[in-house]
């Protein structure tokens, strides 16, 4: 996602570049990740995929089937969901939240979203008129449209969990105004995407721009008052979160994301809306959303793919440059004080050692993705600005890659604290990076802003990381490329890109910090 329009430029040609030859005193996987399952965190993880395997635990990204009880067999499942590879949509993320609080035992199956994923599958095609996500299957009968299936949901398993849609009074006028009172925040809900969609995704300028900003920020003031009206955080007022609190939240996340990225708009924590920084942190508390969440950059990389693009203003681009890692931004060691480090438990070790997990136990596919950065872009091209599902490694570069990776796997267990993973990875790695030769048919520019980019005239790319066939573009693509939450948490991820910052440099011959 680049934060500036795209100005002048002037193309080079590519030079040849082979992969080097490292010097790799770096432990092996196995040690790695026997260092790793040593940790709390570590063996939390390793735990939690045992259990995950079984249909049990914590909900999670990864989890294909979930039991929730252990006396409840596969045999005994009624729904299955079909839902984005990357969770990424936020109606699938309605639902997916839905089935988690109620505990309504499924079956999760992931389908690609073409904008950044590849083409959906045929037997999806088959299986789901028009191919729509999300979709339920309960007991062989297809439905779509994320509402209709929350409904259906609350209908089938009244006696699983939570009322999503509840409506208590008995007597008829009392029911009438409760109907009323949820037909109300649903408007509400509809009105803040309505208010969102004309500030981030339409051109406005000068008193256009000030009214889309006003009715936004007075739509979030009637949210809050709405929140405040109850005695918990839900906006109904019960121990859980009810089917108005999960249309919200799904829009909500995404409101926070884009308006601090293209507006430089900051909805939470700045004191304005107090409630709905409540309510937002009794949703991080809930493990239903914390497995569905993205982070901010995640989140404006997905964003443009499903609603188009958004306009960014003068005053953001400082904001949006630090999202995306610009200007040492995503610096080693990493500054939790930052605006987009939204860790909202910032346990810096944890972060890193599930960052380490994640690398250890995935190291193959890990790798052969991270020498993407030294192939070619995959054909064709989607709209997500860092999808390139069909791109293929250069296996020329698949060993150093992993010399690489298991040495930020060091870095990432030991801490910043500890020299000793530093020199040594230095000493491996300095000076490796290339000779910076570009590839070919890219060109590179200068933004509006001063930073330096890169375009691509064939497929229309852009990037800031230097497309060179060589070692640090491997990493920088893995870098950018980091999902949450497909791949970690938002903290774990955070830590991942700063780390991979830290071999960059060493690569490109730069002391250890």
């Amino acid at each position: 996602m680049l934060p500036f329009q795209l100005l002048l430029g002037i193309f080079t040609s590519a030079a040849a570049f082979s992969a080097p030859t490292l010097t790799d005193r770096a432990p092996s996987w196995a040690h790695l990740k026997a260092r790793v399952l040593s940790t709390p965190t570590g063996a939390r993880l390793a735990e939690e995929a045992e259990l995950r395997s079984r249909g049990l635990g914590p909900a999670h990204v990864d989890a294909k089937l979930r039991l929730f009880d252990p006396s409840t067999s596969e045999e005994d499942v009624r729904v299955v969901l079909y839902r984005d590879d990357s969770a990424w949509c936020p109606y699938c993320q309605r639902v997916w939240i839905s089935l988690e609080e109620k505990g309504i035992p499924y079956i999760c199956r992931t389908v690609p979203l073409n904008a950044y994923i590849g083409d959906k599958p045929a037997w999806f095609t088959r299986l789901v008129d028009g191919g729509n996500l999300p979709a339920i299957e309960l007991d062989g009968s297809i439905v779509t449209e994320s509402m209709d299936i929350m409904r259906l949901m609350d209908e089938t398993f009244p006696d699983r969990g939570v009322q999503l849609f509840p409506v208590k009074a008995t007597n008829t006028t009392k029911r009438s105004e409760e109907t009323e009172h949820l037909e109300s925040l649903f408007r509400m809900e509809q009105k803040l995407q309505s208010d969102w969609f004309s500030l981030v995704f339409y051109p406005v300028e000068g008193d256009a721009l000030t009214k889309a900003r006003d009715d936004l920020i007075s739509t979030l003031g009637q949210v809050d008052d709405a929140l405040s009206s109850t005695s918990g955080p839900w906006f109904l007022g019960d121990s859980a979160p009810s089917i108005v609190d999960i249309l919200f939240v799904a829009t909500m996340e995404r409101v926070v994301a884009s308006c601090m990225y293209w507006k430089g708009l900051q909805i939470r924590d700045t004191g304005q809306f107090p409630n709905v920084d409540i309510w937002l942190k009794a949703f991080t508390e809930r493990p239903s959303y914390g497995a569905t969440k993205a982070d901010i950059y995640s989140m404006i990389n997905a964003i443009p793919s499903q609603n188009g693009p958004g306009y960014l203003v003068d005053e953001a681009k400082g904001t949006a440059s630090r999202i995306c890692g610009l200007n040492g931004a995503w610096g080693f060691p990493l500054d939790y004080n930052q605006e987009f480090v939204e860790a909202d438990v910032k346990d810096e070790e944890a972060h890193r050692h599930e960052a380490a997990f994640a690398l250890a136990d995935r190291h193959d596919a890990i790798i052969a993705f991270g020498a993407r950065g030294a192939g070619e872009v995959g054909r064709p091209s989607f709209h997500a600005e860092l999808a390139d599902p069909y791109a293929e490694p250069n296996e020329e570069f698949m060993t150093p890659v992993d010399v690489c990776l298991r040495h930020v796997t060091v870095a990432l267990l030991n801490g910043s604290a500890d020299p000793s993973s530093g020199s040594i990875a230095a000493e491996d790695l300095a000076g490796e990076a290339g000779d910076g030769s570009l590839r070919d048919y890219w060109g590179e520019y200068i933004d509006n802003g001063g930073q330096i980019y890169w375009w691509n005239e064939i497929t229309g790319e852009a990037q800031y990381t230097p497309p060179t066939k060589q070692l640090d573009t491997c990493l920088a693509y893995l870098r950018d490329r980091v999902g949450v939450p497909r791949d970690m948490s938002p903290g774990a991820a955070a830590q991942l890109r700063a780390h991979l910052n830290w071999a960059i440099d060493l690569l490109n011959g730069n002391a250890p910090l």
